[in-house]
């Protein structure tokens, strides 16, 4: 992917929000395609920073997430294996949902509700997405992987979207198996495979279905028997 046009650093409207959110050190900044969309989005810019991001539109909307208390969920469209396009939905504690880039969530409206979501604002085609995207997820694998972990050493059982675990077993829309049974995970074609020591998929589901995808991987690498 080519460099990332130049984003000037935040005006004082977008540091007073990171600044009252605690967002740390602003990293990098990306734009909406010109022209799409007419002037609704214009202007809107996504800011990241180490503890999240603040999303502005030029009409005056506002839009903070914490990685801390986020899940994302992502979709990504691909061409002989090459992003073409790819839209992020944030979903912040209070199910309010705001997605971002030039492609669709991979979801119906109808299933939002199952994934968490209360709203849903159809934001900014913020372009660059291979750059910020994965950045969004890391954060997200950073901030709440140690949490996650205590909870599932508590007994606690976890839920990223249409995906639920434990330490014991894993689910997918009702359908359960140990964690002996898997050997390895694997994202392929849109969709994340539980594998078995064969190499077939036991459990599958879409990943646009599934919240904070680099921290669902994570720990099942951990578990996986």
């Amino acid at each position: 992917m080519a460099d990332r046009e130049p984003i000037p650093a935040p005006d004082g409207r977008v540091a007073a929000l990171a600044e009252q959110a605690r967002l740390g050190r602003w990293r990098m900044g990306a734009g909406d395609r010109k022209g799409l969309m007419g002037k609704r989005w214009g202007e809107a810019r996504l800011h990241l920073y180490e503890e999240g991001l603040v999303v502005t539109d030029p009409g005056g909307g506002e839009w903070v997430y914490r990685w801390e208390t986020t899940s994302v969920y992502q979709h990504l469209a691909t061409l002989n294996g090459a992003i073409q396009d790819a839209t992020y939905m944030l979903v912040g504690p209070d199910g309010a949902a705001l997605s971002v880039g030039r492609g669709g969530n991979g979801s119906f409206k109808r299933e939002l509700p199952g994934l968490g979501v209360t709203s849903h604002t159809r934001g900014p085609f913020i372009v660059y997405e291979g750059q910020w995207g994965p950045e969004i997820q890391k954060g997200v694998l950073r901030t709440q992987g140690n949490v996650a972990l205590e909870r599932l050493q508590r007994g606690e059982t976890l839920t990223y979207g249409s995906v639920s675990f434990d330490r014991n077993s894993v689910s997918v829309k009702g359908k359960s198996v140990s964690w002996t049974e898997v050997a390895a995970t694997q994202v392929l074609h849109g969709s994340l495979y539980f594998n078995n020591a064969r190499n077939r998929g036991v459990l599958s589901c879409a990943v646009p279905k599934v919240a904070n995808l680099y921290l669902l991987l994570a720990l099942a690498d951990r578990l996986k028997g």
